[in-house]
């Protein structure tokens, strides 16, 4: 039998820990609708927006944030030796990666901005959002389409660059093969908009009278119904609105 050294493992782990507290550390909360939270449950978005402590994650999770990170990376850095990043007109490289947009007072960041002129389908100028997925997951999408809630969110870049199109690419984690997935704006613009007045509406009625949203999963992401995926805890999730408040309060939350 072998002997098992789990030290290189601990050191990793640890790395990874730490990595997440030093970001969690350094980020600002907008305060905003986030085009990442656009699918998320209203109650959920709400919650963030005021603060709530997400659940943590493990270093499993936190692995495979990380190899999605360094994935969608190596994939961003392909697109710039292409030379497809979108350009300002006097031929300078303008901001085309992690660009801060916003729209109906909501945020985001886009991976990257594509001219298209040098690409088979030609739209002008594209936002493209980036996921990395497992093979199986790759498969899938082939198949069965592009994940509702990753559509909603390129719309979103789609809909604040007043762009006709936009771009989901999708990149295999483990053999880095890609599919990018263009959508015209309009099918889901009127979901964007949606989604926003939704939280507009739920944050003045909590400014006013200070009733949090009930937990209600996203009908078109079916996943979302498993509060074992969710965000936060099950006390934020399916607690009385007074005991969640008390400890809104408690945490100087609000």
């Amino acid at each position: 039998m072998p002997i098992i050294d789990t030290s290189i493992n601990k050191f990793i782990d640890d790395s990874l820990i730490e990595a997440n507290r030093l970001r969690d550390e350094k980020h600002e909360p907008s305060g905003l609708l986030s085009a990442s939270m656009l699918y998320q449950p209203l109650r959920f978005q709400v919650l963030k927006t005021l603060g709530a402590p997400k659940k943590k994650f493990d270093t499993y999770t936190l692995g495979k944030f990380k190899r999605g990170n360094d994935v969608e990376d190596w994939f961003v850095g392909h697109l710039r030796k292409m030379g497809v990043l979108a350009r300002e007109t006097n031929g300078r490289f303008m901001k085309t990666t992690q660009v801060k947009l916003e729209y109906r007072g909501a945020i985001g960041y886009v991976d990257a901005i594509v001219d298209s002129k040098n690409m088979r389908y030609k739209d002008g100028i594209i936002p493209h959002e980036v996921k990395s997925v497992v093979n199986s997951k790759f498969k899938w999408i082939a198949k069965g389409g592009v994940d509702w809630h990753y559509k909603i969110q390129g719309c979103f870049y789609g809909k604040a660059m007043e762009r006709p199109s936009y771009a989901i690419d999708i990149v295999s984690a483990e053999d880095l093969r890609p599919s990018i997935y263009i959508f015209h704006t309009r099918e889901l613009g009127a979901e964007v908009d949606k989604a926003i007045d939704a939280y507009d509406k739920a944050m003045k009625n909590w400014k006013e009278n200070r009733v949090l949203p009930k937990f209600e999963p996203n009908p078109k992401v079916a996943w979302t119904a498993n509060i074992k995926y969710a965000m936060f805890e099950p006390f934020w999730v399916e607690g009385a609105d007074e005991l969640v408040i008390k400890k809104l309060e408690e945490l100087k939350l609000i």
